[in-house]
């Protein structure tokens, strides 16, 4: 939550320093965002319905993986 509104803030900034309609560029910023996640939903659903157990066995591995890295980071070994 805290990097997200760094993240508003750094884009705010100059947002509201530009002579820009800020409603214009929020409804474009807000479509733009909605088209995209709603691709994302549908190609995930695509994808998902025909790959399922072999996405859910990769994601696992690659959560497993992130995980032991983590641990041996942690532990000084890497």
């Amino acid at each position: 939550a805290v990097a997200t509104s760094i993240d508003a803030l750094a884009a705010g900034i100059p947002l509201a320093s530009l002579n820009v309609n800020i409603l214009v560029a929020a409804s474009f910023i807000g479509a733009t965002t909605f088209v995209f996640s709603a691709a994302g939903v549908w190609v995930g659903h695509l994808f998902g319905a025909r790959f399922k157990s072999a996405a859910e066995l990769t994601g696992g591995v690659i959560l497993i993986l992130l995980g032991t890295q983590i641990l041996l980071e942690h532990l000084g070994i890497l």
